[in-house]
């Protein structure tokens, strides 16, 4: 309605009821009936000149509020004819009900407002098919990069409502607080009778509809992709929704020989990328075989999976085939290393390996950046690593380090002959090496913090320093000869 005001040409002029129709103008007729509601299905533009009326007659009010039950958009009435202004009960009529009335002016024909409205029409559904054309192509190039989730998340943005993926193999929806979208859905498709699924089927309420459309999958449980719209869905919503349905039966439809020929080229980047064989060519962006590897911030966690298993790299395929996510992994001799989005956490992972035999454990990195994966690797091992006996996932900690077994087997065997020739020292001489030593390592060689610590002058702990040097055979100055020393030293308290 706002637009046809504005077209000059016409002369229109709002005259009662709201400034602005409730619905948009889906078709304009005139009519001189005084009933034409049998033959209205709402979001009409009505123009009338009134002849079948008198200027105050009681018939104009229940005329106006027939055409608002009818679910009329606007009620055009043409002066000059039968009546020379809108009579006053029409207008007052409609402020009651809330439909809005236009003046037409005698000089324009009824045949120029409808044309004028449906030339409109007819360019915004063009305008909606080459946006529907738009959408669908970046649906599309989604689909490509990154299969259902991608899928999901594209329709949602592009139609601005809640979307959600149900089915056996798959679960997806978007935006994250839609996760009530998905109970909504699964109620509804537990209603529909398998033998006589129709293709899509719509549930309304005030100000809500889902809608599910069915996705074929074959030799699979019943998949819907379900779309939470604030009214009917439109035409674009329709033909996005279609279109998405397509793209994601092709992808969960693609064939394992595929799926399995492009796990193995990415085992082979991983492989790569772990290495450090790649780190020059993600300077800038991840190259397009491992964008799908990582989270929109290219983040990415690393997993270390330790098992018997000889299958644990099919085991952990076939988890991310039913999450429709590809597989980055590698087979190592005590299992293999598993590539994880940053957004991936521990109850993910341990949802990934359920299915595998209860001695398999799994190491789990930091969240990264995909430049820093060959750290992840790293902490990832020193995670499984340091898991006990019933422990199924071990993220990485600053921490854990002297709180794994075998480090610590480790280092007191280091102590044993290193700090315990100090201590002997001391037994034999009164003099108190160990303490020294340790007080300088803390104070990462700093003499005068170490030598108040220990309330000595700092020419002594320098003898006493010099001293442990050439029992150890070993140079202070070196950096790494003073973290393995520190280290030896905490195991050795640790184990007193």
């Amino acid at each position: 309605m706002s637009w046809l005001l504005r077209q000059r040409h016409l002369r229109l002029s709002h005259r009662g009821g709201p400034e602005r129709s409730a619905a948009p103008i889906t078709f304009a007729q005139a009519t001189e009936l005084t009933d034409p509601s049998p033959w209205l299905s709402g979001g009409e533009l009505i123009l009338t000149t009134g002849l079948g009326f008198d200027s105050d007659g009681p018939s104009l009010d229940t005329y106006v509020r027939t055409l608002a039950t009818a679910g009329v958009a606007c009620l055009g009435f043409g002066i000059g004819l039968s009546h020379s202004t809108i009579p006053r009960n029409i207008l007052d009529a409609a402020d009651d009900v809330g439909l809005p009335v236009v003046e037409v002016p005698y000089d324009i024909p009824f045949a120029a407002v409808i044309r004028a409205i449906m030339k409109r029409i007819s360019e915004q559904e063009y305008e909606q098919v080459v946006r529907a054309a738009s959408v669908q192509n970046r649906i599309t190039r989604a689909a490509l990069h990154g299969g259902v989730d991608a899928i999901v998340r594209e329709l949602a943005l592009a139609t601005s409502t809640a979307v959600a993926l149900i089915g056996r193999r798959t679960e997806s929806f978007h935006p994250m607080d839609a996760s009530d979208l998905v109970e909504q859905a699964g109620e509804i498709a537990r209603s529909i009778r398998p033998s006589s699924a129709p293709a899509t089927v719509s549930v309304s309420e005030p100000g809500r509809t889902v809608s599910l459309h069915s996705v074929p999958i074959t030799g699979s449980a019943p998949t819907f992709l379900a779309i939470r719209t604030t009214g009917p869905m439109t035409g674009v919503e329709q033909i996005l929704l279609g279109h998405a349905v397509s793209l994601v039966t092709l992808e969960l439809e693609k064939p394992t020989r595929l799926r399995a020929e492009q796990s193995r080229l990415n085992s082979l980047a991983l492989g790569l990328l772990l290495d450090g064989h790649l780190l020059s060519a993600l300077d800038e962006h991840p190259p397009s075989y491992l964008a799908d590897a990582a989270d929109d911030d290219s983040a990415i966690r690393v997993a270390v999976v330790r098992g018997p298993s000889e299958r644990i790299v099919e085991a952990l395929d076939a988890q991310c085939r039913l999450r429709s996510r590809p597989t980055f992994a590698r087979v190592t001799d005590t299992g293999c290393d598993l590539l994880l989005r940053g957004s991936d956490d521990a109850a993910f992972v341990a949802r990934l390996v359920d299915s595998l035999p209860r001695s398999v454990c799994v190491g789990l990195s930091s969240r990264l950046p995909i430049t820093e994966s060959p750290a992840g690797l790293r902490q990832a091992t020193l995670a499984c690593a340091a898991a006990g006996p019933h422990d199924r996932t071990v993220e990485f900690s600053g921490s854990m380090l002297l709180a794994s077994e075998p480090v610590q087997e480790s280092l007191r065997a280091m102590a044993a002959m290193t700090i315990a020739v100090l201590a002997e020292y001391d037994r034999s001489h009164s003099a108190d090496l160990v303490g020294s030593l340790r007080a300088f390592l803390e104070a990462n060689g700093h003499w005068e913090t170490a030598a108040v610590r220990l309330s000595v002058h700092r020419h002594t702990l320098r003898n006493r320093i010099t001293r442990c040097e050439e029992l150890l055979a070993v140079d202070l100055t070196s950096a790494r000869v003073r973290a393995e020393l520190l280290l030896s030293l905490l195991a050795a308290s640790s184990k007193g």
